[in-house]
């Protein structure tokens, strides 16, 4: 009995998303794991006393560029299955897609430590395995964003659209803070490998979790109350009935340009300071971050402000389409163009004020942690906007978009490479990185401010007689908000 109670005490959309935060938690954590644990693996970059258990022996002597290999392997596999990935979530259900995608990544974690030995210790060895390990875990994930879009445009109603979004998408966020600050942690007191076994088993669990209580859509979830389903239905504008993709409506298609250029620029940005935002602090205050827990702390900082920030931010936009201040189409231009005119105004800070003489410790830490935070605005701008323009194909479009996106993942490390090759301690080689990511943030917002739309476009409308009665009722699908 208590278990068929459940519909009346639990909202199947909130288990839903703090399932799907949780998730995205790990998603986020195993990727970019690495970025921090690297520092304790390697030995050009190990200041700190070994303790009884480790040796200079066991330690990786890799370069600059072999430790960027490392990290961005993992893009090289990301682009493959976005858009299939999307596509096969939008036919089949975002759950099983998701869910055997983070199972495989969860065991591909277990086999780091074994992968990176078998490549060798030396400064001539070259970590293959490890490298090609990654590829294989960036290849898993790339399904795993096209997915949860997929399901968000089946569960999240307008009126609740971008907060949701933003709880499940800002795991990303959480999972960066864990990864950093929680594998310092870590390190420091059990090893880097047993913080990759760690990792890898806990994620496991959180999958089992997800097949069992997670469901596609609210009309086939067992134990959704009637109210809640009506009340869901009533706020989406999407139907169950498969399509084919209109692929040169999508392709000619404005806004959605509008919000391809936005995810592009935003991951440049975004996976450029998660890469080298440790590396920055180590180089350039080598005195102040001389252990794993100082870096991680201080770099997972930053993360911990934006995920609190995106979660205002969300509630806001909703609450402003909910009372009619905004427009839909509004709302996703103010929240974006804040996102961008933040982080340029912080890059450019950045790129002027500390000098070599005088590299302002407290001055980096406060704008980057202001700049993580005030670019979340993201979450309830233009990330949201996919479920807007075509509910029906999200899935599909956000995994063309990502796809090409993910490129700046590599991409950002290798030209970050190739600026800090010569001295990566001269604060005048990062200037440099931080200008060209200023301009590329700043071109974004302009483009998504004058091209982006948040209405559906008319070659996504459903075919659904229910659906445009429920439209013409109640456009915005509000009917409902007053009595749930």
């Amino acid at each position: 009995m208590g278990l068929f109670n459940w519909k009346s005490r639990i909202q199947c959309r909130y288990l839903l998303s703090i399932l799907g935060f949780i998730g995205f938690i790990f998603n986020y954590l195993l990727r970019v794991n690495i970025n921090l644990i690297i520092t304790s693996m390697t030995v050009t970059s190990h200041k700190t006393e070994l303790n009884s258990t480790e040796t200079q022996a066991n330690l990786f002597n890799w370069n600059t560029a072999v430790k960027n290999d490392v990290i961005s392997s993992f893009y090289f596999g990301y682009i493959i299955l976005q858009l299939p990935g999307g596509r096969m979530a939008e036919l089949f259900g975002g759950k099983k897609v998701l869910g055997l995608a983070m199972g495989l990544t969860s065991m591909l974690t277990l086999l780091i430590p074994t992968a990176a030995k078998l490549g060798g210790y030396g400064e001539e060895d070259y970590p293959y395995y490890l490298v090609t390990l990654r590829a294989l875990m960036g290849l898993s994930e790339s399904v795993t964003f096209p997915a949860i879009t997929s399901m968000l445009a089946q569960w999240a109603p307008l009126q609740e659209k971008a907060f949701l979004t933003t709880l499940i998408m800002s795991g990303s966020q959480v999972g960066t803070i864990v990864a950093f600050f929680g594998s310092g942690v870590s390190v420091d007191a059990l090893g880097w490998e047993a913080t990759f076994y760690i990792q890898g088993c806990l994620c496991f669990i959180w999958v089992l979790i997800w097949m069992i209580f997670v469901y596609d859509t609210p009309s086939t979830h067992p134990f959704i109350s009637d109210t809640e389903k009506k009340y869901i239905q009533s706020g989406i504008q999407i139907n169950n009935n498969k399509q084919a993709v209109p692929w040169r409506d999508i392709v000619t298609s404005v806004p959605v340009w509008a919000c391809f250029v936005a995810n592009f620029c935003t991951n440049f940005g975004f996976h450029l300071l998660m890469t080298e935002l440790p590396q920055y602090l180590q180089y350039i205050f080598e005195d102040y971050f001389v252990d794993s827990t100082t870096i991680g702390i201080w770099t997972a900082i930053p993360y911990a402000c934006a995920w609190i920030a995106s979660v205002v931010f969300s509630k806001l936009c909703d609450c402003l389409i909910r009372t009619r201040k905004l427009s839909v189409t509004n709302a996703r231009k103010l929240f974006s163009s804040l996102a961008f005119g933040g982080n340029v105004i912080c890059l450019i800070i950045l790129a002027t004020v500390p000098t070599n003489e005088n590299p302002q410790l407290i001055l980096t830490l406060v704008t980057f942690t202001v700049c993580n935070s005030i670019g979340s605005a993201f979450f309830p701008g233009w990330l949201t906007n996919f479920q807007d323009i075509a509910p029906q194909f999200a899935g599909t479009i956000f995994g063309i978009s990502n796809s090409v996106s993910c490129v700046n993942a590599f991409v950002g490390p290798k030209i970050a490479g190739a600026l800090l090759t010569a001295d990566p301690k001269d604060i005048n080689n990062w200037m440099y990185l931080w200008i060209i990511t200023a301009s590329i943030m700043g071109f974004a917002g302009i483009f998504y401010a004058i091209f982006a739309d948040g209405n559906l476009q008319p070659w996504s409308k459903q075919k659904s007689v229910e659906s445009e009665k429920r439209k013409e009722k109640d456009p915005v699908g509000l009917e409902l908000s007053t009595k749930y």
